[in-house]
């Protein structure tokens, strides 16, 4: 079998595997392997966007919080899939109608505003239940959350590859390479940064809303803890930012890590683990990939008719 067919079926061939894990493995491997599924998710979907056009969105928890509210909501009321559905509506609407105000902005005050925005809706529901409502938080109907978080996850990772090819794809890289040379080109890279923010910001809505039921009990400071902004760029950095497999590294190492230090070294985890990855990011500054990645043998390029001719033109790869 030629390495690349086996590269195109690995990805199918591993979740024909997890599918069925759960039947050996224990109740608490389980949980674990929910919550690195569910981080891999993550860590892909802010890549998509923040690390293909260096606009570094530290809103994930903001999205993440709104679709374990819509479960919250409406778990009780509505079928499941349809929860799953209309998280993902309201979250790319809200990214989108966000993007097209706060995209305008570069650098620090793109991150510090989206970081606002997660804080500013953890604030305003927890206003809401404690002085509309007289309640602090909502129960959820339990259920289990592997199998929706591994469809999801499966599903978001063959889109990702598939948008990576397409113009929206290739716009994003070009964004994030030189986004005034973009424009010269007549890209229309507002268009694309608003779109890639909506479909990144969807999936995190929608895995937000796969993973409610497993807590139960939920209030505003878990739905959009700042655990959730941050840990997805820094699994991004750790595993390496410039390939796509560099995120799906960064999440299983940190969050196996984490859980590991959490149960051996409750009091002293973050410390310890704050120490390991400051130590590989600055040993390794392209991330644990990054090496491996540089060494594979590449085909020689060819040279495009102009930077910007694939899409100032609209043809597709």
């Amino acid at each position: 079998m030629k390495l690349s067919t086996f590269a195109r079926y690995s990805p199918f061939a591993v979740f024909v595997v997890l599918a069925f894990l759960p039947s050996f493995a224990g109740t608490y491997y389980t949980a674990l392997l929910t919550s690195v599924l569910c981080w891999i998710g993550l860590a892909v979907s802010w890549h998509f966007f923040s690390g293909t056009t260096k606009y570094v969105s530290l809103g994930t928890a903001a999205f993440f919080g709104i679709g374990v509210y819509i479960t919250a909501v409406f778990g009780k009321s509505l079928p499941f899939p349809v929860v799953l559905l209309l998280a993902a509506a309201v979250c790319f609407v809200f990214a989108a109608l966000v993007g097209l105000v706060t995209l305008r902005l570069r650098g620090i005050y793109f991150a510090i505003l989206t970081f606002g925005l997660a804080e500013l809706l953890n604030n305003a529901i927890l206003f809401w239940e404690t002085q509309v409502t007289g309640t602090r938080g909502r129960f959820v109907a339990s259920m289990e959350v592997y199998y929706p978080i591994l469809c999801i996850t499966f599903i978001l990772l063959v889109v990702m590859v598939i948008l990576r090819r397409t113009r929206l794809g290739r716009g994003l890289r070009m964004i994030g390479e030189n986004e005034e040379a973009a424009i010269s080109y007549g890209v229309n890279t507002t268009l694309y940064k608003v779109l890639g923010f909506a479909v990144s910001s969807m999936f995190m809505g929608v895995l937000g809303a796969a993973f409610a039921p497993r807590w139960g009990y939920i209030d505003s400071g878990m739905a959009f803890s700042s655990l959730y902004s941050f840990m997805p760029a820094i699994m991004t950095l750790f595993g390496g930012a410039g390939w796509m497999v560099g995120p799906i590294v960064g999440a299983v190492v940190i969050s196996v890590l984490q859980e590991y230090l959490l149960t051996t070294f409750k009091d002293y985890f973050l410390i310890i683990l704050g120490a390991i990855m400051m130590i590989v990011i600055l040993a390794l500054p392209d991330g644990m990939t990054g090496r491996l990645m540089r060494r594979r043998p590449k085909a020689a390029p060819v040279p495009p008719a102009g930077p910007g001719a694939g899409l100032a033109a609209g043809e597709d790869e």
